[in-house]
């Protein structure tokens, strides 16, 4: 497993989230949001949010379905969301 780290405005977008947005994973070195609406986005290292391309959450599936063990939650992280494991 892999620290990933996040830039400050990756981190600033992640805490002014609503509460109903998950963290669900990481792709290289931009976080997955999923929206209470279901759509998966990323956090681009500008803080931007965009929707996923089909190729990232290609392997964020592929990722979670090789993962000894499955995170319910979300990834880990640590406040103030400066790294994410992957």
């Amino acid at each position: 497993m892999e620290t990933v780290r996040l830039t400050d405005q990756q981190s600033l977008r992640i805490a002014d989230l609503p509460n109903n947005y998950r963290v669900v994973g990481v792709d290289h070195s931009a976080p997955f949001v999923r929206k209470p609406t279901g759509q998966l986005m990323l956090i681009q290292r500008d803080g931007r949010l965009i929707a996923a391309t089909i190729a990232a959450k290609g392997r964020l599936a592929a990722r979670r379905v090789n993962q000894d063990e499955r995170l319910v939650d979300g990834v880990r992280a640590s406040n103030p969301y400066t790294s994410v494991m992957d």
